[in-house]
């Protein structure tokens, strides 16, 4: 007797390619190479206070792939002027074949955390009713709002396409997607960016450049108070004090390993995203860190490690 062939369905994963990490060319480069594998299926850009805009550097990854949706991730939505930035992305979406992904976060909340997000919620409302009066056939970006805290997942859930947490562990990743899938009985990306840390150099250079990271996180207030929630607040604290790791040997302490490596071997890797996929995690986004001066070779290996590795 004939019978169908299982279906096995790839786990996909998603990357970050964070400008000043990678240079505008690597970035480029890199985007080429990941568009070969079916694994993954999204590239986010980072969007730094300095240096080059996130949009920008999306729009060149479009240009290059024909496959991968790609955008920011994230951008500071009130910053941007509300009617230029529709023409923005409605013009990305128009040349990409509807292939922009929207990653939106509030910035600083100011002294009335749940009237910046009002504010962001309607800006999005209104950008996706935008499209109704454009060309048709151009569809409104898929949107991710960043999320640290329960309150933002719970509002953003009924209007975004997904959440996009960030530097966190599993057991708080696994809170804010339960919360989210509360409040919406449809269906909800949860991308999560996954830290690692590496460098050619030495297993204790990526785990310095990892904890300079941490503490680079912790000294902004809405990530202070997620790491307080997570348990971390207080070993990142000692390192903060005792600057000692800066020049003698690195010992990392579990509770920080939950949330981020340091030139992990591939089977600590593969239990690492399997950690968070098992929290809800539906769309881990490797996002690699190398030191400033890192060799570019060095840096596309690595990039191609992690995708035969997941």
């Amino acid at each position: 007797m004939w019978r169908p062939q299982s279906i096995v369905r790839l786990e996909r994963i998603g990357f970050a390619l964070r400008p000043g990490v990678f240079s505008a060319q690597e970035i480029k480069e890199t985007a080429v190479v990941l568009e070969l594998s079916d694994r993954v299926s999204r590239i986010f850009v980072p969007d730094m206070r300095t240096g080059y805009e996130s949009l920008e550097i999306a729009s060149s990854i479009l240009a290059l792939t024909k496959r991968l949706p790609s955008g920011s991730g994230v951008i500071r939505l009130l910053e941007h002027d509300p009617q230029l930035l529709t023409r923005r992305v409605q013009t990305l979406q128009a040349l990409s074949s509807n292939r922009l992904v929207l990653g939106v976060g509030t910035g600083s909340p100011g002294p009335q955390p749940g009237e910046t997000v009002s504010a962001l919620l309607q800006r999005l409302d209104d950008l996706k009713k935008a499209f109704g009066e454009f060309l048709q056939g151009v569809k409104p970006p898929e949107i991710y709002v960043a999320a640290l805290k329960l309150g933002i997942a719970k509002r953003a859930a009924s209007m975004a396409d997904g959440l996009l947490l960030n530097f966190c562990s599993p057991q708080h990743a696994s809170k804010l997607v339960e919360a989210a899938r509360g409040e919406r009985s449809e269906r909800i990306d949860f991308a999560c960016y996954l830290k690692i840390f590496y460098s050619s150099q030495s297993d204790e250079a990526a785990q310095r450049l990892m904890l300079q990271e941490f503490l680079n996180y912790d000294s902004t207030p809405q990530y202070h108070e997620m790491f307080l929630q997570d348990g971390t607040a207080k070993t990142i604290s000692k390192f903060k004090e005792n600057g000692g790791w800066k020049s003698g040997p690195v010992d990392v302490p579990k509770e920080l390993l939950r949330v981020s490596l340091a030139n992990p071997r591939s089977d600590d890797l593969v239990q690492y995203v399997k950690s968070f996929r098992q929290a809800g995690v539906t769309l881990p986004v490797a996002y690699p860190y190398f030191p400033s001066g890192e060799d570019a070779r060095f840096k596309l290996e690595t990039v191609n490690r992690i995708v035969k590795s997941l």
